[in-house]
């Protein structure tokens, strides 16, 4: 069997809503059947067939070619199978994703594994604000699951974060690891200003000093941290390419906070880390 294949016929005028193309949506379609499925562009609806040109039998493992950035909601609430994306996979990636498996061979928007509580999203580019957050009136972020961001990422990543890791291998925006509840987010990167601010419990590891610390945590110095050595085998044992992971020591500068926010939270900073990105 071969993927169920979505190639853009054009490029969208407006936003693109794929929220109904989702591999335990189309299990046990027709590819005559996707085709007539409608999606909101805009103001406007449109089938599928007019949109994309389809092909492949298999639906629980979909593929987007030539994406663009006005995707949106891609692989909302998916619970099985895989999604493979070329291109720019839009805003809201993943939202309340419940398993399965994304993985985009370029980059990704706003709101990345937004409520997501399972399964895991890998991007291989940048990804932009907001990711595993917490949208407008949610309690808490993602909840579960992983997400692997290969470039930067942009401001409040992990914003409310309840589980779940989050794993950036470049750079992170500003105030990274806002408001944690709970959780694990890696930076190997620069993490920028407001690293941690108002986080209430959580781990956030950071491969190098951050730009700025709030002045609401306390610094409890070098500590080895026997954990981290636990976190970093299961990091290189989940993909090849990170087997890397291995390199880096437990010893880690602590730092105790948000003490704002009860104080409960920790940013750890390597001592011992290797500065190589993958590619």
């Amino acid at each position: 069997m071969s993927d169920v294949t979505f190639e853009l016929r054009r490029q969208p005028e407006t936003w693109l809503d794929l929220s109904a193309l989702t591999p335990d949506k189309l299990h046990g379609h027709t590819l005559t059947a996707i085709k007539a499925i409608r999606l909101r562009c805009g103001r406007r609806a449109g089938n599928v067939g007019d949109l994309f040109q389809v092909s492949g039998d298999d639906p629980l493992s979909l593929r987007f070619v030539d994406a663009c950035r006005s995707f949106v909601r891609l692989g909302h609430g998916m619970t099985r199978g895989r999604i493979r994306v070329n291109g720019h996979a839009g805003h809201y990636l993943g939202q309340d994703m419940r398993g399965g498996q994304i993985t985009v061979r370029g980059s990704a928007g706003n709101w990345l594994g937004a409520g997501m509580s399972g399964g895991s999203i890998e991007i291989s580019g940048d990804a932009g604000d907001f990711i595993g957050a917490a949208v407008a009136g949610a309690m808490h972020g993602m909840t579960g699951g992983n997400i692997v961001v290969g470039g930067n990422a942009g401001k409040r990543a992990a914003d409310r974060m309840r589980r779940g890791t989050i794993l950036v291998l470049g750079d992170a925006g500003d105030f990274a690891g806002s408001r944690m509840i709970a959780g694990t987010l890696l930076i190997l990167g620069l993490a920028r200003t407001g690293v941690g601010y108002g986080m209430r419990r959580g781990t956030i590891v950071l491969g190098r000093m951050p730009a700025h610390v709030p002045v609401t945590f306390n610094d409890c110095g070098r500590l080895k941290m026997e954990f981290l050595r636990l976190l970093f085998k299961q990091t290189a044992d989940s993909r090849k390419r990170f087997g890397y992971f291995r390199e880096f020591g437990p010893e880690a500068r602590r730092f105790a906070g948000d003490i704002a926010a009860g104080g409960q939270g920790e940013i750890l900073v390597l001592l011992n880390a290797s500065r190589r990105r993958s590619a």
